[in-house]
């Protein structure tokens, strides 16, 4: 079994939505962050390439949210110029490039544009700065439209604003991937409507095991598989019962999202983000619980150097060495080398 893992891990895993950036902003004090504290659990896990966010908290918002972000940034630059195990990669072929030197390619995010504002020019800013995959919102609304609640209904009825829009239209000429995760029911048909190319859900998960519109009704998941898009399953929203926040059922989500539209259009977006909530005081952990919700960790599946685990679990659910392989790495290398 280890051997057929190692076998499997081999080309690197992609994970496309880890809340690294704003870690690595909040430890700006400290040297060597991203080597010291993420690298060991990167190489125990076998990534190959990691979706780095930028996300901007409440208390940073308006004013700030431009200059946190870039202050993100200048941190991962900073963090990487340090360390010859990483790249910041902005192509297809940059994160090849990466991989046959034996390096862990970043893939710089954005998760909601606040940082834009209602500046268009700003997404040319960020792309030259590297940015290639961009969601729209979070859970809250901005210039550009509106997230989706976590509850089973009272998202906004609204689509994307004007501005929105137009970032939609400007992300698929430059060639940013346009990223669904979060946005709500309305935006997220807005935007197959305004667009032609592969659309991505970075880390969601199926309503059918966590009814929230956060997730993604089985309309949604038929509307990514009609455009060959690939949706990466999330592994805190997997279920609103601690006891049923296991890998068993985040595979219960692979299988899900493959039943319906095939092995081709899952990937992973882990959403690793236990190390950042232990951080926080309870009252800052009690404040997500109710703006939010209670997030449920998978004990087993709680950071990158347990992702064995979840491959040692697509083996025993029958999932064949090609079918794995996609799901790891596979499905977003394809989105890459198309958009990319």
């Amino acid at each position: 079994m280890e051997k057929r893992i190692d076998r499997l891990h081999a080309p690197g895993l992609v994970d496309l939505h880890f809340d690294l950036l704003m870690d690595l902003y909040e430890k700006r004090d400290r040297p060597n962050v991203l080597a010291a504290e993420f690298l060991p659990e990167f190489e125990a896990g076998n990534m190959g390439v990691v979706g780095a966010a930028i996300y901007i908290e409440d208390r940073y918002l308006p004013e700030m949210a431009l200059r946190v972000a870039l202050d993100q940034l200048a941190r991962l630059y900073t963090e990487v110029a340090t360390s010859d195990r990483f790249a910041i990669c902005r192509s297809s072929q940059e994160i090849s490039l990466a991989r046959e030197a034996g390096k862990i390619a970043l893939l710089i995010t954005m998760e909601g544009v606040e940082p834009i504002g209602v500046d268009l020019n700003l997404l040319r800013v960020f792309f030259e700065l590297g940015v290639r995959v961009i969601g729209l919102t979070h859970v809250r609304r901005n210039a550009a439209g509106s997230g989706g609640v976590f509850a089973a209904s009272g998202s906004s009825l609204d689509g994307l604003t004007s501005f929105g829009r137009e970032l939609v239209r400007e992300c698929e000429a430059l060639g940013i991937l346009l990223d669904l995760a979060h946005i709500n029911p309305a935006g997220f048909e807005e935007i197959f409507a305004c667009t032609k190319k592969p659309l991505i859900v970075s880390h969601s998960n199926a309503r059918r095991y966590h009814d929230v519109e956060r997730n993604m009704s089985d309309e949604q998941i038929r509307m990514v598989g009609e455009r060959r898009g690939v949706i990466g399953i999330n592994a805190v929203l997997v279920s609103p019962r601690q006891d049923e926040a296991t890998i068993d059922r985040y595979v219960d989500h692979i299988e899900h999202v493959a039943d319906l539209i095939g092995v081709d259009c899952v990937g992973i977006g882990f959403d690793f983000f236990e190390f950042i909530y232990r951080q926080w005081p309870e009252s800052a952990q009690q404040e997500l619980a109710a703006k939010l919700t209670r997030p449920h960790f998978i004990s087993d599946l709680a950071n990158h150097s347990h992702a064995r685990n979840l491959t040692r679990k697509l083996i025993e659910r029958g999932f064949s060495d090609e079918q794995i392989a996609k799901i790891l790495y596979g499905n977003w290398m394809r989105i890459f080398q198309e958009w990319l």
